[in-house]
């Protein structure tokens, strides 16, 4: 789906020479799945400190090129915490962050001590390819709480802003819940890049009412008992499965008159998107062979999805005030 690929600033650095970028242009992006993470947060200092004391640290034209560049790859960047300060050589601090928080590679002039997944870069230029660069596709993904989480857990970890659409979440149910659970572990637990994501759950009392349309059974006072059964448990169960000390910001929207329908699935963040065929929940049968299929959304479609639920106005008409749910898990 994602790959996180660690840069070293050196090589970067000579990307200023076309002659030296040319294999790599558009080489990363959500097109090839190849997202480049700036490690350590203060990445592009290092990039430009390389720079200045190269040999053409006086080339106005290299500076000017480098920078443009730099501004193209920020588009699609994701930034690590800083770790391991005390090792000097960005390789091997790198090395010793992917032993505890694994990149999908280490892009470097060089692989000194045979890491299996330091790619060379005059190696990989000169053969076309190595094992590391790859982005395999998503294959059909198991539709239980461990595959889903898994298939989604490169973005899950690297994203600052995480935002689950599931028009249909259930607290009750334990097919749902359970899924939910293994997300927040990868976002809470496993995460790279911020101890303190804004983490968003949206969803509607649509369902609850027949065909699961606006029927002339939805007056006001079985909206607000429907909307009030769904935040009480919302409350009650949503806590055992947050960290202690998370938060989670819920929004309840419901479908306006001639408006967009909420239906579809997602898992929406500030860098991409992924739809879900069938959706969030896990199979209620355990031992099924079900399967769905998790895409990627291209950037105007995320940007389109993501402005339905946050932008102002947004697409549907909130039901009740958002509210914050902190775990205590």
């Amino acid at each position: 789906m994602i790959g996180e690929f660690a840069l070293e600033p050196e090589l970067v650095a000579t990307w200023h020479d076309r002659k030296e970028y040319l294999f790599f242009e558009e080489k990363f992006g959500l097109k090839t799945g190849r997202i480049i993470s700036a490690y350590p947060r203060k990445w592009r200092n290092l990039v430009w400190r390389a720079f200045k004391i190269g040999p053409h640290a006086n080339n106005q034209n290299a500076e000017m090129r480098l920078n443009a560049l730099l501004t193209d790859l920020s588009q699609t960047i994701v930034k690590r915490r800083n770790t391991f300060e005390e090792i000097p050589v960005w390789l091997e601090r790198a090395e010793t962050e992917h032993a505890q928080r694994p990149f999908h590679a280490l892009l470097a002039r060089d692989n000194p001590r045979s890491k299996d997944k330091v790619i060379p870069a005059v190696k990989l230029i000169n053969e076309g390819h190595h094992p590391c660069w790859t982005i395999a596709d998503t294959p059909p993904t198991a539709r239980n709480a461990c595959e889903l989480a898994t298939a989604v857990a490169p973005i899950l970890r690297v994203c600052r802003h995480i935002v689950f659409v599931d028009p249909y979440f259930d607290p009750q149910k334990p097919r749902f819940m359970e899924p939910m659970a293994a997300f927040f572990k990868e976002i809470w637990t496993r995460g790279y890049c911020d101890d303190n994501p804004r983490v968003e759950i949206h969803t509607s009392i649509d369902r609850l009412f027949k065909d699961y349309e606006r029927g002339a059974n939805r007056n006001p006072d079985e909206e607000k008992k429907a909307c009030s059964n769904l935040i009480h448990y919302m409350k009650e169960l949503l806590p055992c499965i947050i960290p202690i000390g998370k938060e989670l910001h819920v929004n309840i929207w419901k479908q306006r008159e001639q408006g967009q329908k909420l239906h579809n699935r997602y898992i929406l963040t500030e860098l991409c998107g992924v739809v879900f065929g069938t959706g969030l929940d896990q199979s209620e049968d355990k031992a099924t062979a079900e399967t769905d299929d998790l895409s990627m959304l291209n950037s105007r479609q995320r940007s389109e999805r993501w402005n339905e639920y946050l932008g102002n106005p947004a697409a549907f008409e909130m039901v009740v005030s958002p509210f914050t749910i902190t775990g205590k898990q």
